[in-house]
Parts: structure tokens; C-alpha cells; sequence
């Protein structure tokens, strides 16, 4: 029992001796990104890792991508204990968000004595803009149409409404519908007189009747005249 104590602590003595033999060294690293608003299509970004002063030593490289909730919606690790001597770049990335906001974590570790560790990691916040804004601008579209559709329905209703309610009239006095009724008689009268064609015979015919009337008026005269002067005559003879 006593050995494997004794083991232990040679042991952490040994690594304690090897990180403080361990080199000092100062690497950053940063996130490459155009902006900070994108469309879905348009996002990209990559990571770099630099050194800032040491010697070359080996890194490890992670990243993550969270949404609004803290949620982790990507993770990536450019490098394993890779070498590195001045500066590393990871590859493109294009992760094909959905519209919202997010965070997005770089961190790197190195194996030397690293004096400054509060620049081995950054931190950038980016908004994808896209189908949210689409669908909003959508549905403002669609209640517009529906209300102007709304509008349109009750002005017809109304117009109908109005269209078949019948015209109240006065109602007509006595001497009105007597007028109105000599006035179609005096109009069927005149509609069947220009319907009737203007010939010669319709023209001379009153003028004949006329005639022959004066000429019965005058025989009767004169018989009446020719009785008179007989009874006359008569009257005279019978008083002598």
C-alpha cells in the first residue's frame, strides 16, 4: 500500500516537472464571417488559429453552433493535435440554417505553456434571415387579400340588397288616374290613326258623306216648305 502511494506521488511529480519544462507560447484563434445578418443560402464561415509568440507546438481545434434556446444545432473539430507553426484555417463551412438567431463558439487548446488563454476563444453572434421574414410578409399578404375579399363581398351584398328593394310610390288621386286614363285613350287613338295608311279614298270619303247629308237636309226643307204653302193655300181657299 505504502509503494503505490509512493508511486502516485513520483508520478504527479513527474508531470508537474514536464508542463513546467514545457515551453511558454500565446495562440488565438477567430472566427471568419461577411456580417453579421444572412439568408439562409449566403452563410458561411470558417475558423483560424494563430500564433501569437513560441514555438511550434500541436493544437486541438472545436467549434459549436447554438440557437436561441442554448441549444447545440452543429458541432465541428477542424484539428486533432495537429502541428502547427505560424497560422491554421479550417475549411468552409455551410451549415444551411433555419431562420433565426445564433451563436457560434471557436476554441482551441495547445500542448506549450500558453500565457494568454483568454484569446483561445471567440464568440460571434449572427441572425439567418430567410422563409420567417417570407411566411410574415406572406400571411400580411393574405389578410390584406381576405380583408379587401371581406369588403368586396359586403359592398355587392349591400348593392343587392339595395337593387331589389322595390320603389315606394305615392299613391295616384282619382282626378290623377282619370287623366292618365284619357291621356292612353287619347294616345290609342293616335297610334291607330298613324297606323291606318293615308290613302285618297280616306281622304274624300268624310268629304262625300258631308255632301250627301246637306243634300237630304235640303230636300226635306223643301218638301216641308211645299206642305207649308199647300196648307196655306188651303186655309186661304176655306176662310173665302
Amino acid at each position: 500500500m505504502k509503494k503505490l502511494v509512493i508511486f502516485l506521488l513520483l508520478g504527479l511529480v513527474y508531470m508537474n516537472i514536464s508542463l513546467a519544462q514545457q515551453p511558454a507560447c500565446d495562440y488565438k484563434v477567430e472566427i471568419i464571417i461577411d456580417g453579421e445578418e444572412f439568408e439562409i443560402e449566403d452563410f458561411k464561415w470558417r475558423m483560424r488559429a494563430t500564433k501569437i509568440e513560441g514555438k511550434s507546438t500541436n493544437i486541438t481545434g472545436t467549434a459549436e453552433i447554438e440557437d436561441s434556446n442554448g441549444k447545440t444545432v452543429k458541432s465541428y473539430k477542424p484539428w486533432t493535435s495537429q502541428s502547427i507553426s505560424k497560422q491554421k484555417t479550417s475549411s468552409e463551412y455551410t451549415p444551411n440554417l433555419k431562420p433565426g438567431n445564433y451563436e457560434i463558439t471557436a476554441e482551441i487548446s495547445v500542448e506549450c505553456d500558453d500565457t494568454n488563454k483568454d484569446n483561445n476563444i471567440d464568440k460571434k453572434e449572427i441572425k439567418i434571415k430567410g422563409e420567417i421574414e417570407k411566411a410574415n410578409n406572406k400571411e400580411s399578404k393574405n389578410e390584406d387579400i381576405e380583408a379587401k375579399t371581406e369588403n368586396t363581398l359586403t359592398n355587392d351584398a349591400d348593392n343587392k340588397q339595395t337593387a331589389t328593394k322595390p320603389a315606394k310610390t305615392a299613391p295616384k288621386t282619382t282626378d290623377e288616374e282619370i287623366e292618365n286614363t284619357i291621356q292612353l285613350a287619347n294616345k290609342n287613338t293616335q297610334k291607330i290613326q298613324e297606323s291606318k295608311p293615308i290613302t285618297s279614298s280616306t281622304i274624300q270619303t268624310p268629304q262625300i258623306v258631308y255632301e250627301s247629308s246637306n243634300e237630304r237636309v235640303k230636300g226635306w226643307i223643301m218638301i216641308f216648305l211645299l206642305t207649308l204653302s199647300i196648307l196655306l193655300n188651303i186655309i186661304l181657299i176655306w176662310k173665302r
